[in-house]
């Protein structure tokens, strides 16, 4: 396929996730967690890493699973270049979280980073895992089929 092709099918892809991850992220922070959660995390280990599980699930349930789809959408597209595909989805994702969230909600342009300590980082890992898995294990599995 062409690669301006593949390139606008990528950052296309990004802006998606970002925007519908956004609109998911919202309802799955809104689900009350039980206080026995946190009682027995802070009891048992810290009530950070509580947070941090609770994190990584909703990552997962709002950007990686519309990552492991794209992923796969893009790793089938064009298999010779896998790895910037997932990069550039991934940069256009970033995009859409600091100026295209701003331009729709109307707020200041943000670094989609800001405000993120180093132990709360741990959740923002899992959209460009789910994205470079997809698109590699896609790229593998139709390389082969090609072959």
């Amino acid at each position: 396929m062409n690669q301006k092709k593949t390139l606008l099918i990528s950052i296309l892809s990004g802006l998606m996730i970002g925007f519908i991850g956004v609109y998911l992220i919202g309802y799955l922070a809104a689900i009350a967690i039980p206080k026995a959660y946190f009682l027995w995390f802070k009891e048992n280990f810290s009530a950070e890493l509580g947070m941090i599980i609770i994190g990584v699930v909703e990552q997962f349930l709002a950007f990686g699973i519309l990552a492991l789809i794209a992923g796969y959408f893009l790793g089938k597209v064009n298999r010779a270049t896998w790895l910037t595909n997932s990069i550039t989805c991934y940069l256009s994702v970033l995009f859409y979280l600091s100026v295209g969230y701003s331009l729709i909600y109307d707020t200041s342009i943000t670094n989609p980073f800001s405000g993120v300590s180093s132990l709360y980082f741990i959740p923002m890992l899992v959209l460009p895992f789910c994205l470079l898995i997809s698109t590699y294990v896609a790229s593998t599995k139709y390389r082969n089929e090609v072959n």
